[in-house]
């Protein structure tokens, strides 16, 4: 995990470079490559741009295709695929100089009423966090002991001020979303989740794809509870599927993601 705080206030600030085309930059994470949260986050922010304030987004589906580059921006270009009275429909690709990185697909959907129900449950006896680390310049407090089978628990918070957009809450959780997908996965491995000091030397791992499903507003500065269950290896992938609720049980975002898993060479 980076533990050297990173100044996240600025990741939003996207800057306009022609029509429906904008230009992210990065923080420098400590890894060498940018965040794929962060790669989601800033293009779903990029189609929020192109859609009428009465839609809210619904549901992204994302490729990573290559590692972000942290020595250069990003480019995001939004296609208009449908604007819609209930639905609208908006594709991102993300590129830098050497091609795409990241291709994104999402819904918006027209606030709506209707019936609200809730089948899923908060983790009994999961407390709010104490103490956290910063990953990613995330706040994240891992829970430990709580997970019954292969998976990962943690809470997690953007710190900072986004700005005072309400569509911005989705966005935070999408740059949350892609935090600890990984670790649930590597929980399926026959050797289980190494050390963090001894994670480079054992595994190589990427993610590959991710969707998530937004079912409910959260405020961008509040701890949410992101737990994720993996779901086993196959020619070196693994599947990891989760909830995301706000502190007060409420489910507001599931999450799916496939990961790349191989064991380092000696």
């Amino acid at each position: 995990m980076q533990q050297t705080p990173l100044d996240l206030t600025r990741v939003f600030e996207l800057e306009p470079h022609g029509p429906d085309t904008y230009l992210g930059e990065s923080p420098p994470y400590a890894w060498g490559r940018i965040y794929g949260g962060l790669v989601i986050a800033q293009a779903l922010w990029a189609a929020t741009q192109t859609v009428d304030r009465s839609h809210r987004v619904h549901s992204l589906h994302a490729y990573f295709i290559l590692g972000g580059d942290l020595a250069e921006p990003v480019r995001y270009e939004v296609d208009r695929i449908r604007n819609g009275r209930s639905f609208t429909t908006r594709r991102v690709v993300a590129r830098q100089s050497g091609g795409a990185i990241l291709s994104l697909a999402c819904s918006f959907q027209v606030e709506e009423e209707g019936p609200e129900t809730q089948s899923a449950s908060f983790p009994e006896g999961v407390h709010p966090p104490q103490k956290f680390v910063l990953d990613a310049g995330i706040e994240r407090a891992d829970v430990k002991g709580m997970v019954d089978g292969p998976g990962s628990m943690a809470w997690a918070r953007f710190p900072g001020p986004v700005g005072d957009d309400p569509r911005l809450g989705a966005c935070v959780l999408a740059y949350l979303s892609d935090m600890n997908a990984i670790e649930a996965i590597v929980s399926t491995h026959p050797v289980g989740r190494p050390p963090e000091a001894e994670w480079g030397e054992t595994f190589m791992s990427a993610s590959l794809d991710h969707a998530m499903w937004f079912h409910r507003p959260s405020a961008p500065g509040d701890w949410v509870l992101l737990d994720l269950r993996g779901h086993g290896l196959v020619g070196h992938r693994g599947l990891a599927t989760g909830l995301v609720f706000c502190a007060n049980g409420t489910h507001v975002a599931t999450i799916a993601q496939e990961g790349l898993l191989r064991d380092r060479k000696p």
